[in-house]
């Protein structure tokens, strides 16, 4: 059996970067997701609108949890958890803590699935202390969270599991921290958005021809809640500014590349309206949109450092990040990740408050580096065109013969 635990509301959204269907359907096994969301992490319920969807499991209470586990679940032969879970809650480190006590093998994905820098050496003491006195009189919220965190993950490494398998994505130097294990193995896996290129390439007779648009990815804020202010960053921006400058350039846009704009909102608010949009701009809200469209459009442009990206790399399509001065006030974060995207891919990063420059924009494409950010971050060569449930299937297979050997 295979028990999957989601930290998150389970959404349509999670189903399809999972492809939880195609697990249910095509593995050797048992499958069931737990929704653990209201467990571990009741206070960004507001964050996230929105019904669940599809058969899972939903938990209110962590006791409920516990019992259901120890009664139907521990007592499986074959038993694996792929454990979606961060250590960002007390909550959360208590599941961690049954999982460890259970001696059940875990399964982690621990890739980025997108250019992340790592920042791990950039300070020294001292400049941790000063960031430390900064945040404690300009974001005091912010520097609690960030030790919260700290201290949990700290207590989570006490834990050494029985077995930890680690699905990554690209090269294995890209690795985000894991659990802490008595025996780790690595296996090579597609990030999601590669997997599910892949499964609509399986869907798919013949490449449509291109079409004359340029999809324009955006993020959640302002309009709606953004990651960044779940994890206690202060961020203010004037959302009619925002939205009034971005329209503005994308009808620029439109204009000097004789060429329509369609727009693909972030997919955790994907199913909601956002009232400031231009009404001239076709809006897709497909779960699917980005992987469908960007493969077909002239460029991309993004406002923010976003994983579908990746399909701007798969189908070698150019793209330009945007930025806006409320952004460099307020969010100088969010602006050197872009920075850092950008100088990765080569890519245009355009401020929208400057004037209009057609040159700026990103239109063509270097092969080779598209092609080193693919296997270092999205994929391997190794495992070439197998599905990620395929993947899944052989892994469990070979720890079960393992199982039976001993």
């Amino acid at each position: 059996m295979l028990l999957i635990l989601f930290s998150d509301k389970f959404s349509k959204f999670c189903d399809h970067k999972y492809q939880i269907k195609y697990l249910k359907k095509k593995l050797n096994t048992k499958v069931e997701v737990n929704d653990l969301f209201s467990i571990v992490n009741k206070s960004w319920e507001d964050f996230f609108p929105g019904k669940r969807y599809g058969k899972v499991r939903v938990f209110k209470k962590i006791s409920e949890w516990k019992k259901y586990f120890k009664s139907k679940i521990q007592s499986e032969q074959k038993l694996y958890v792929l454990n979606l879970l961060d250590f960002n809650s007390f909550k959360s480190l208590a599941i961690h803590y049954e999982l460890y006590k259970s001696k059940v093998k875990i399964i982690q994905l621990r890739s980025p699935e997108v250019c992340v820098e790592n920042k791990s050496n950039y300070y020294n003491f001292f400049q941790k202390i000063s960031k430390a006195i900064e945040l404690t009189f300009t974001n005091f919220a912010r520097l609690v969270y960030f030790i919260k965190m700290k201290f949990l993950y700290k207590l989570g490494t006490i834990m050494k599991f029985e077995e930890l398998i680690v699905l990554y994505s690209g090269k294995k130097k890209n690795l985000l921290p894991n659990l802490n294990s008595k025996k780790i193995s690595y296996e090579s896996i597609h990030s999601s958005d590669y997997s599910n290129h892949l499964l609509l390439k399986s869907f798919k007779n013949k490449k449509l021809a291109n079409r004359n648009f340029i999809v324009f990815l955006d993020t959640t804020t302002p309009y709606f809640t953004g990651d960044k202010a779940i994890f206690k960053y202060k961020i203010n921006y004037d959302q009619v500014i925002w939205y009034e400058d971005l329209n503005n350039f994308l009808k620029l846009t439109e204009k000097n590349f004789k060429s329509r704009i369609i727009i693909i909102p972030h997919p955790r608010v994907r199913h909601l309206k956002n009232p400031y949009y231009d009404k001239r701009f076709e809006v897709r809200k497909d779960i699917d949109a980005s992987n469908k469209l960007i493969g077909n459009s002239r460029f991309v442009l993004a406002i923010s450092p976003s994983t579908a990206v990746s399909y701007c790399v798969i189908n070698y399509k150019p793209i330009s990040l945007i930025y806006n001065e409320q952004i460099i006030k307020n969010n100088p974060t969010m602006l050197a990740e872009m920075k850092f995207m950008s100088k990765i891919l080569k890519t245009g990063l355009i401020n929208i408050n400057n004037r209009f420059n057609k040159k700026k924009f990103s239109t063509f494409i270097d092969k080779k580096i598209y092609d080193k950010y693919k296997y270092d971050y999205l994929t391997s060569k190794k495992i070439s065109e197998k599905m990620n449930h395929e993947i899944i299937n052989d892994i469990l297979l070979k720890e079960d013969q393992k199982t039976f050997l001993r």
